[in-house]
């Protein structure tokens, strides 16, 4: 028999405004969840790859997090019960996904991103992804998402899943990387506001500045920054691996499924180096 190959690594981001209620503060959108879920699991009965999710907070852990300033880090006497109220929040977000996944027989395995990786400023200091691989080896699809996480210079901080996605590519090399957002991709003006909008197909090292001039902070409460911090997160993770980037959107149906898949790119941006 051949040697066999190995599997091409994908990396999910799945956007917190598509798995919870942004108006109402906790409220998981758990029939988008379980939808988003099931198209994972059909990609991978009929691709071959390995996969690590990531997921946003969306009106989960956002809420304390600009309520106790943790992205601050430890400023004063609360700073400390506000990560942990932040951390709990954002841990029962993932917990209800990891639920999910379980009840469609999704070998899902949560990861706290605090419990691998230390932040210096907003770059990951230390890190080791021993767990992660493990994990894969043992055929789990880690599930991790942006949370409160130790820092070497101002004890707290927040590490949105592209913080965590950008520690993971540097010591592992996806081929893929997606962001599941409520929008088509990535546009010259907002979709939701300007019926004149036009997508933008391709994202490379032509036209990466003029799109993050069209990439506008996020309007609901976020405290990672927004759409022009994920897009300028995205592009260097793409420039410094080679790999695909794919921004969807996981409102439509089976979009994620056909990312995945390598179909269908004419309603998405498509991320090159």
């Amino acid at each position: 028999m051949g040697k066999r190959m190995a599997r091409e690594l994908y990396l999910l981001k799945i956007g917190g405004s598509i798995i919870t209620d942004t108006s109402r503060p906790g409220r998981a959108k758990r029939a988008n969840i379980r939808r988003i879920l099931k198209e994972i699991k059909e990609a991978g009965s009929r691709g071959s790859f390995q996969l690590i999710i990531g997921h946003g907070s969306g009106s989960f852990a956002h809420i304390p997090a600009k309520k106790y300033r943790v992205n601050e880090g430890i400023v004063n006497k609360d700073s400390r019960k506000g990560a942990a109220i932040t951390h709990l929040v954002a841990k029962s977000l993932n917990t209800i996904v990891i639920e999910e996944g379980i009840k469609i027989g999704l070998n899902v395995f949560p990861f706290s991103p605090s419990s691998f990786g230390v932040w210096e400023g907003r770059e990951a200091k230390t890190g080791t992804l021993d767990p992660l691989q493990e994990a894969l080896k043992n055929g789990f699809i880690p599930v991790t998402y942006g949370d409160v996480v130790l820092n070497s210079s101002k004890g707290i901080s927040i590490a949105s899943t592209e913080d965590v996605f950008s520690l993971i590519v540097s010591k592992l090399k996806p081929r893929k990387i997606i962001l599941a957002t409520d929008v088509d991709g990535l546009f010259d003006k907002d979709p939701k506001s300007s019926k004149d909008s036009r997508l933008i197909g391709i994202v490379n090292s032509k036209n990466i500045k003029k799109v993050l001039s069209y990439a506008k902070g996020s309007r609901k409460v976020d405290v990672t920054g927004g759409m022009r911090s994920k897009v300028g997160v995205l592009y260097e993770m793409v420039r410094t691996t080679r790999a695909t980037g794919i921004i969807v959107n996981g409102l439509r149906k089976n979009s994620i499924r056909d990312a995945l898949l390598g179909r269908n790119y004419s309603k998405a941006t498509v991320v090159k180096p």
